[in-house]
């Protein structure tokens, strides 16, 4: 391969329209690279890292051969061929709606088919766009109440009123494994089986020349390595004899969700789908909305279904995909001997994503797999439209606000909208740098507001809220520079907005 050569964009199933609205030549020049974040000049002739190096930090061979082929894969990037990207069709996909008539569920075989199955909680990552040091899964997000209690909570519940044994395995990362271990141990008397197990961790390399930031024999840096992403998991289910031992125990299914998805949960129906159809690789999208930022996209290369990571794409080519409107949830069903026979074979390829930390002044390169890129990989791969309320991850303070908020109510582990909520939507809400930090958010907030009749809120600058306060309509509070606003307890706002300075005392109705 040359060396300007770009990668295959990641794509659908069954697919027709064409890029529309965008001309080729505008958007794919000669150099394809430009999709793409570029190499640096001297990366596009770094010579291999030979084995026994790596070997020398400890990396299984294995883990080797995985971080070789990736990085090769990124200095020889293949040719993307634009006139075959392609808009999937919303009727070549798996309606959720219609899987009652697709495929309807017999009562009577549900416990049969729910032992078939195994649960995996995506937890490599920390909380550290809050703030957050700890890991995800041991996030609150209610008082008492963490993504991994809700986890356990649900899985319990399906166990009991099945009786059934759906077992809990917890992906973690070098980063997570530690904290997780001592956090499972609290639900050792509960009617579920949870085993933890970690994936690789790479060493990062500089940006300009692909060597090795870690040297031989020094002593192990956390900042110089990273979790190698969710698409890790394949390799890591086979090395830990964990894929193996779920086969030969009956399980044939596994269910994937990254462990702040709050809508995450299982669903008979299409487990169900998944069994009856043969389907290898089910992937859950969802309908993207304006604040669907970091994440995946739904395409269609050459009549194949991929998944495309807008992080992926430069910035300036962003604009190219407005029209792609089908949404990655990271939901994803997966026959476990399907696994088994392309990890076998060696045919389990999957894209990366890069990403480029900085330490001490100089850039770096990361490279990343996402588990939902194996979908290219699949024979009877499909993708499954399904409503948004399966797809509520806390990414941010305004995501964790609206789960605060009395929208929405916990039971066994599911997040259910509260009764009283007119309508299935839920509001907009975007919170100002300010409230970014977890720590700035709790201070910024006495308590959390009443939204059950909110649409939208929008909040920037240096602004505090009371308690008890209600926002109804379209809410906008914005504090300009070198001014405060703070909301005072029991108010109520409705379709207003508010500028400037605001610090009063008394309990004042803004209807």
């Amino acid at each position: 391969m040359t060396e300007n050569k770009p990668k295959p964009v990641p794509i659908t199933q069954s697919a027709s329209t064409s890029l529309t609205n965008i001309r080729n030549e505008e958007l794919f020049s000669e150099n394809d690279e430009e999709l793409y974040p570029p190499l640096a000049h001297g990366a596009r002739f770094a010579a291999p890292i030979d084995k026994s190096v790596l070997a020398s930090f400890g990396m299984k061979e294995d883990e080797i051969q995985a971080f070789q082929q990736q990085r090769q894969r990124y200095i020889n990037k293949d040719k993307i061929f634009s006139d075959e990207i392609k808009i999937p069709n919303k009727s070549d996909m798996i309606d959720y709606h219609q899987l009652h008539i697709l495929s309807p569920v017999d009562g009577a075989n549900a416990s049969r088919l729910l032992n078939k199955l195994a649960v995996i909680k995506l937890n490599g990552g920390l909380g550290s766009r809050m703030g957050c040091k700890t890991s995800k899964g041991s996030f609150e997000i209610a008082p008492g109440i963490s993504f991994l209690d809700m986890a356990v909570a649900h899985i319990e519940q399906i166990n009991q009123d099945y009786s059934v044994d759906i077992p809990l395995l917890i992906m973690n990362s070098f980063k997570t494994h530690q904290e997780t271990l001592k956090n499972v141990e609290k639900y050792k008397n509960h009617r579920i089986s949870i085993k933890t197990f970690q994936q690789s961790k790479f060493p990062k390399m500089y940006k300009d020349t692909l060597n090795l930031v870690p040297k031989p024999n020094s002593q192990f840096n956390p900042k110089e390595w990273y979790p190698p992403g969710s698409g890790d998991l394949f390799r890591a289910l086979q090395s830990s004899g964990i894929l193996d031992e779920l086969i030969s125990s009956g399980k044939e299914y596994l269910f994937i969700s990254n462990i702040e998805n709050m809508g995450a949960i299982i669903d008979l129906q299409v487990l169900n789908h998944i069994h009856l159809q043969k389907i290898e690789f089910g992937l859950e999208v969802t309908s993207r909305i304006n604040t669907d930022s970091t994440g995946g996209i739904l395409m269609s290369y050459k009549d194949k279904l991929h998944l495309l990571e807008l992080s992926q794409v430069k910035s300036d080519k962003i604009k190219a995909f407005k029209d792609f409107r089908f949404w990655n949830t990271n939901n994803i069903w997966i026959n476990l001997k399907a696994i088994q026979a392309l990890l076998k074979d060696d045919k389990l390829i999957l894209d990366w994503i890069v990403a480029y930390p900085n330490d001490d002044h100089k850039a770096m390169v990361q490279l990343e797999t996402p588990v939902g890129m194996g979908i290219q990989n699949f024979k009877n791969s499909v993708a499954i439209f399904v409503p948004r309320d399966r797809y509520r991850p806390i990414k941010s303070t305004s995501h964790l606000l609206l789960a605060q908020s009395n929208l929405f109510q916990f039971d066994h582990g599911q997040v259910k909208m509260n009764p009283k909520r007119e309508g299935l939507d839920v509001p907009l809400i975007k919170l100002g740098e300010e409230f970014t930090q977890i720590s700035e958010y709790e201070k910024r907030f006495k308590s959390i507001p009443d939204m059950l009749e909110l649409d939208h809120l929008t909040v920037s600058g240096d602004v505090y809220f009371g308690s008890d306060v209600t926002l109804k309509g379209t809410v906008i509070v914005v504090a300009n520079h070198g001014e405060r606003i703070d909301i005072p307890d029991g108010v109520t706002l409705e379709n207003k907005i508010l500028s400037g300075t605001l610090r009063i005392l008394d309990h004042l109705n803004f209807c």
